[in-house]
């Protein structure tokens, strides 16, 4: 005897997937961009162009924000400016503490920001592949 396949989930949720209220509500929500930075503690940073850090009053580099971490090797950061993907950069987060490492990257890609609060101003996110630590 054979059984017809049954979605276990069949009998905890009771949806009418023709109901033309959630045909209206999926139109509405469809175009929807999800940004995931509000679960990541942010962070200052300090960006170097290029994969060659100088010591003295020229190593100071430019503030930008880490704003996410995608899992080993990638890092997301906020910049008032754009970066180039293949970009090559050194990302130092040893501020205040002393703490931490340089890390060299390469831009994977850049982006304007997309929340309420970036229209208007100058937010460029960037994601970030480390190659290196140092």
């Amino acid at each position: 005897m054979t059984h017809p396949f049954k979605d276990p989930t069949s009998s905890l949720v009771d949806v009418d997937w023709d109901d033309p209220r959630l045909q209206d509500l999926l139109q509405k929500i469809e175009g929807l961009r999800l940004d995931s930075r509000g679960t990541f503690k942010a962070g200052p940073a300090r960006l170097h162009l290029g994969l060659h850090v100088k010591s003295g009053a020229d190593s100071s580099g430019i503030p930008v924000t880490v704003v996410g971490d995608c899992g080993p090797g990638c890092l997301v950061i906020k910049t008032d400016f754009a970066l180039q993907p293949g970009e090559p950069v050194t990302l130092d987060r040893r501020l205040a503490t002393g703490v931490g490492r340089l890390l060299q990257c390469d831009v994977e890609r850049c982006q304007s920001g997309s929340r309420a609060e970036d229209q208007g101003q100058r937010v460029f996110i960037s994601w970030l592949r480390v190659h290196r630590t140092r």
